[in-house]
């Protein structure tokens, strides 16, 4: 069929169109520079007023090497983006080469099956302020942080239909066509408090001075912008039909909520000729207004000990002091509502198109019919607030020092698919060596998660009472589960 490439990417564009202003606006968990840069681990290291989102019991520790008090100016930045949609290897293969893109080569990408799904994430984490007090059996601690997190998701229909466009061949029995992002904003204030529980001399012959800490961090949580779209739909050719059964819920807040609303208004006039660009503009500001509230807690528990016996023993060629840290949390238990104008907005149609073979403005004609009397032909409903999950995970991890040099690992797995949170289990690795005792050199690796494996490193100058590091990560190889890349800045941390 001459027009099945027309009509594919008219109606995907249409989808677009409702989706785009979720969009316009905007691997889970929280990176230090440090915690980034030794694979994305730190629930058994990671401290000051960074522990209040990784593992609270963290606030107690280095008080033998770090100053008491820690202030942090714009004291953390990281941002990492990745997921099997973001497959640079496959697209690189088969759609940079000039080649006619069929189906076959979206095999690599989705399988064969029309049903399989694959999805992405992004989060960004900005910390303005923050601040941590330890003293000799108790740590307190009190941070302000910025987050967004974006996920997304296409189905292997919906992109042979973009790609490729619609055939009978490929459509002759009703297929899934489906897609769907969130995209949301939020403020969180996180004060955290650690206690030393126990302390025993010895541990089984292999641990002296043995310290137990626990810690929770509660929170505040101010919400700023949410949107997003679950579009679901069957898409069959048969010899002169084309029909998309499609069901969407569109979900909003603030002043997109208006526009979306006066747009329906606006289409109830039967003379109405406009378009919903003419009303929908998002505006940036949304991400720094109020719309809502809600509270959520970290909490966690941490194990240290000086090595003795065998495991001291097993590192006697390397100078320095020998410690172990285990350490568990739960993080990002809770969930922030949405109440200020929230909007919810659905349509359950079904567009038959016949005549397929009338070539003269079968483009203009479908396309006016597409955006003003099928796709758009939303209904508001009367939801009064959005409710979100905060991306709850489960962490374990341990770190070795032995002077100079430190190893670590994590295992962590989310319980929500939110943002980068991924059920699929990760680990992170990392080794980092301190260079003249100034200059941390680290690296990691990282597999699991929502991306395929990646390496992670970072460096920076890092004093007794400032520090200064950088870190960042990337994918080698994409073609499993998709590229990764992220970054981390220490900012301005002063210790005193």
């Amino acid at each position: 069929m001459k027009f099945s490439k027309q009509l594919a990417s008219i109606f995907v564009v249409a989808g677009l169109i409702i989706g785009g202003a979720s969009l316009a606006e905007a691997q889970s968990g929280h990176y230090s520079a440090q915690s980034l840069g030794l694979g994305g681990s730190g629930t058994a290291y990671l401290d000051t007023y960074h522990a209040n989102f990784v593992n609270p019991a963290n606030l107690m520790l280095n008080a033998d090497t770090k100053p008491s008090t820690s202030i942090g100016v714009l004291g953390g930045l990281s941002a990492t983006a990745g997921g099997p949609l973001m497959n640079i290897t496959v697209y690189n293969r088969h759609f940079t080469t000039g080649d006619v893109v069929d189906p076959e080569s979206l095999d690599e990408w989705f399988g064969t099956a029309m049903g399989n799904n694959k999805a992405m994430g992004m989060e960004v984490d900005v910390i303005p302020l923050a601040g941590s007090w330890r003293g000799e059996k108790m740590a307190l601690s009190l941070a302000f942080r910025n987050r967004v997190l974006f996920s997304g998701s296409v189905n292997r229909g919906f992109s042979e239909a973009l790609l490729t466009g619609i055939s009978q061949e490929r459509f002759s029995e009703p297929e899934p066509v489906n897609f769907s992002s969130k995209g949301i904003a939020f403020s969180e204030l996180s004060a955290g408090f650690s206690y030393q529980l126990l302390e025993l001399p010895t541990l089984l012959g292999i641990g002296e001075n043995v310290k137990v800490f626990a810690g929770v961090a509660p929170k505040y949580l101010i919400a700023h912008y949410t949107s997003s779209i679950d579009f679901n739909s069957t898409l069959q050719v048969t010899d002169n039909e084309v029909i998309h059964d499609f069901a969407y819920t569109f979900t909003t807040v603030g002043q997109l909520t208006n526009q979306f609303e006066d747009y329906y208004q606006a289409r109830q006039d039967p003379s109405f000729d406009g378009e919903i660009g003419d009303f929908v503009d998002p505006d940036g500001t949304s991400f720094t207004e109020t719309q809502g509230s809600g509270f959520g807690v970290d909490v966690g528990g941490t194990v240290e000990m000086d090595l003795a016996g065998p495991l001291k023993g097993a590192f006697s060629w390397i100078e320095g002091e020998k410690k172990l840290r285990v350490g568990l949390s739960i993080t990002d238990i809770g969930s922030i509502t949405y109440y200020s104008n929230a909007g919810q907005f659905s349509a359950d149609e079904t567009f038959t198109w016949e005549g397929i073979d009338i070539e003269d403005g079968l483009s203009d004609n479908f396309a006016d019919s597409v955006r003003q009397e099928i796709y758009q032909n939303y209904e508001p409903s009367n939801n009064e607030e959005i409710t979100e999950k905060l991306p709850t995970k489960l962490n374990f991890g341990a770190q070795l020092q032995a002077g100079k040099l430190s190893f670590a690992f994590d295992l962590q797995k989310g319980l929500y698919e939110t943002g980068m949170n991924s059920p699929r289990l990760a680990l992170g690795l990392g080794a980092e060596y301190k260079l003249f005792n100034i200059i941390p050199l680290r690296a990691g690796y990282r597999t699991g998660g929502l991306t395929s494996s990646s390496i992670t490193f970072g460096t920076g100058i890092e004093l007794r009472n400032f520090e200064f590091t950088v870190a960042g990560l990337t994918v080698p190889n994409s073609e499993n589960n998709g590229s990764g890349m992220g970054g981390a800045w220490s900012g301005l941390v002063i210790r005193f």
